[in-house]
């Protein structure tokens, strides 16, 4: 068989139908003395052959009508959805990069936060919804390759059930303490956490930000305790300064301020460069600490079946946002940084993401509730 998307050449049973797809049907209606406009509903009272032959053109027919559709998509509202709450990094990333496809593709593109369970919530609600082109997604290191790992018995697998479209950003994670603790530096910090307990906050259990606290303990042998301020991490930020805390692992855009005007000092940062928002600050793996080499990351992705055709028109179009200077102008002001990956980069990152923090969460026995 041989398609085009203006003529069509139909071979059915070695005959040969030609012609647009409109004439195409009523041609097929006429001789076969079926009503086909409802491929699914085709009378049972058909001859079988004829039966057989409709649903032949039915599936040629449909082949055809996928790129078609990409070509006028969208054509009614995208839901993107997001795992986290409004206001945080990544329903404002979500959000920007929403506006710019909005913009492109002339149809709204609406964020809708589901939060709870660390994430877990929003995932499977996308990974549940409908592969239309019509769900999209904001998945982050914890959704993609952290959640899998800590329930295991989730009917959803994340990196399966949600594809790629593109990355969208990066934020560097830093550790910090308040200005006045006695470490001004991650070697000193280390030799201090090896000889008495110290604290350290996080968004919560399982979270990535506690994942590197756990492997800076089980790599360095330190004495860490979590302290995870699940309710609210905005909470831990005033702890640290106050010292109710001893350590902080957050990400940079809320820690910055504290940092500009001294209230707190940054001992490390993620990365495989220093940050221009922190360019005094060493990287992990500067100071020889590896697999810290990536903060947060963030894209967007489409339920596992969604079509081809729309998933490359939204990757072209998602492109063209992530490298303009709107998009990168307003990533500074988030103290982010534009990632424009491909679907293969993306899947890159999860499958080693996923390799490093499963065999940490197995060997540290991280549980959630």
């Amino acid at each position: 068989m041989v398609f085009s998307s203006n003529n069509q050449t139909i071979d059915l049973y070695g005959v040969e139908f030609s012609g647009n797809r409109k004439t195409t049907i009523a041609w097929f209606e006429e001789k076969m003395e079926i009503n086909m406009s409802s491929c699914s509903r085709l009378s049972l009272q058909a001859r079988p052959w004829k039966v057989r032959a409709s649903l032949l053109l039915c599936a040629a027919l449909s082949a055809l009508a996928v790129p078609a559709a990409a070509q006028t998509y969208p054509t009614k509202p995208v839901r993107v959805i997001v795992p986290y709450g409004p206001g945080t990094a990544p329903d404002s990333i979500a959000r920007i990069a929403s506006d710019g496809l909005q913009r492109r593709l002339g149809q709204s593109f609406v964020v809708e936060t589901r939060t709870g369970a660390g994430g877990k919530i929003g995932t499977e609600a996308a990974a549940l919804a409908a592969p239309d082109g019509y769900t999209l997604f904001l998945g982050t290191k914890d959704s993609q390759s952290i959640l899998a790992h800590l329930y295991p018995t989730w009917n959803i697998k994340p990196d399966r059930s949600l594809v790629p479209i593109s990355g969208l950003a990066r934020i560097e994670n830093v550790l910090v303490t308040r200005s006045a603790f006695p470490a001004n530096s991650l070697q000193d910090m280390v030799a201090l956490a090896k000889t008495k307990e110290l604290t350290y906050g996080t968004p919560g259990v399982g979270t990535n930000l506690h994942l590197m606290g756990e492997l800076l303990r089980s790599r360095q042998g330190l004495k860490l305790l979590h302290v995870p301020y699940s309710r609210s991490f905005a909470e831990a930020l005033p702890a640290v300064v106050r010292g109710d805390v001893d350590l902080l692992v957050a990400g940079l855009p809320p820690m910055l301020p504290f940092l500009q005007d001294g209230r707190a000092k940054a001992l490390a940062i993620t990365g495989t460069a220093r940050s221009r928002y922190l360019p005094d600050v060493p990287t992990f793996s500067e100071l020889g600490i590896k697999d810290l080499e990536t903060g947060g990351w963030f894209g967007f992705f489409a339920p596992a079946g969604t079509p081809a055709a729309i998933l490359s028109k939204l990757e072209a179009e998602l492109a063209l946002v992530v490298k303009s200077p709107e998009f990168r102008s307003r990533m500074e002001t988030m103290s982010a940084e534009p990632w424009p990956a491909t679907p293969a980069d993306v899947s890159r990152t999860i499958e080693a993401e996923t390799r490093r923090w499963g065999a940490l969460i197995q060997e540290s026995r991280i549980t959630v509730n």
